[in-house]
């Protein structure tokens, strides 16, 4: 019997009839003054940000993290009753937490939170010459969004000029999709499952320079690697895990937190079922070359590429166990295999 197979390539946006391919939209992410969220800091030995399965329908199994016993709660606030209003006329929110003095300002839109700044009354306040964007939505796997800033600092008082923020760069790329699983929000309950998550990948780095007699005398670079794990139906990133680093002799700050909020995903055997693969496709990344096993024949199957604009780019037999995408432009694909009504999607990379 002939088997006939149909590989769908899309590119970049995700699509609403893919519904395996999550998008976080603003609707439950900007915030608003009073909004509160809550985490619980887990011990990091051991932890692996890239779950299991690439970076296509990843399962994020963290049901056994354990609980370092303390939390840290943020909530915002209205910035013109904080000291420093003046200073961030454009804030709509200021965000605060329950571990360290100070606020954060922020100047939300529709689809944009924009960082402006933030004020500690210990360890010094930074003022960004200009808003940049710390997320933009909808949040998309393969749509990537950077900013470079500069600033000024708090003098240490070290005898210096001035302090300036120089070289800012900031790289969020949304590389992983797929299912989280978190402990219990309840003493004695299930784990939590969030089915439709998108991880964003932070990269930042900066510099603190300390000016003396019109003189750059000490240069601090900060590094951050971040991983934030948003969900649609929670506000903020259900987990983040990453580590800041420095060149001042600084120990590395490895931050490991999840909010203790009920999941929406489906229970685990629902998750087994949806593991069960028609077919694997690799290597993934890739430079354009792709092998392609199945327990089915390959035979007869055919293939289909898609931009993302709908455009269909080939259609033709696939002869072989491995399909040549080498004269695409790098980006993300979804593929689709289906054979008799029955189909399954997922997603590769053209590096």
């Amino acid at each position: 019997m002939n088997k006939l197979f149909t590989l769908v390539l899309t590119i970049g946006i995700l699509q609403s009839n893919f519904a395996q391919f999550p998008t976080i939209t603003s609707t439950n992410q900007i915030p608003s003054i009073n909004d509160t969220v809550n985490y619980i800091n887990a011990n990091t030995f051991g932890f692996n940000p890239d779950g299991s399965g690439g970076a296509i329908d990843v399962l994020w199994d963290y049901q056994s993290l354990f609980n370092a016993g303390t939390t840290i709660n943020f909530w915002f606030e209205d910035p013109s009753t904080t000291a420093e209003a003046a200073n961030f006329p454009t804030a709509t929110v200021a965000m605060v937490n329950s571990v360290s003095p100070g606020y954060e300002y922020f100047n939300t839109a529709t689809n944009t939170i924009s960082r402006l700044g933030y004020t500690d009354p210990t360890a010094g306040s930074i003022y960004y010459d200009q808003g940049w964007n710390r997320y933009e939505f909808p949040i998309t796997p393969g749509v990537n969004w950077s900013a470079t800033y500069t600033g000024t600092m708090t003098p240490f008082g070290f005898g210096e000029d001035s302090v300036t923020i120089a070289y800012g760069n900031y790289q969020a790329s949304p590389d992983q999709y797929g299912t989280l699983i978190l402990p219990p929000s309840t003493f004695g309950g299930q784990p939590e499952y969030f089915d439709s998550v998108v991880r964003v990948h932070v990269i930042e780095s900066f510099q603190i320079i300390l000016w003396m007699i019109g003189t750059p005398a000490i240069t601090i670079n900060i590094n951050d690697d971040y991983y934030f794990y948003f969900d649609e139906e929670t506000q903020e990133p259900v987990l983040i895990y990453g580590t800041t680093t420095d060149d001042a002799g600084g120990a590395p700050q490895t931050v490991l937190r999840y909010q203790n909020v009920t999941g929406t995903g489906t229970p685990p055997i629902s998750i087994k079922e949806n593991k069960v693969s028609l077919f694997e496709i690799y290597p993934n990344p890739s430079n354009g070359i792709f092998n392609i096993t199945t327990k089915d024949n390959l035979l007869d199957a055919r293939v289909k590429v898609i931009d993302n604009t709908g455009k269909l780019i080939l259609n033709t037999k696939l002869n072989s166990n491995y399909i040549d995408l080498t004269s695409l432009n790098s980006g993300i694909y979804s593929i689709t295999i289906s054979n008799n009504g029955f189909s399954q999607t997922k997603r590769i990379v053209v590096k």
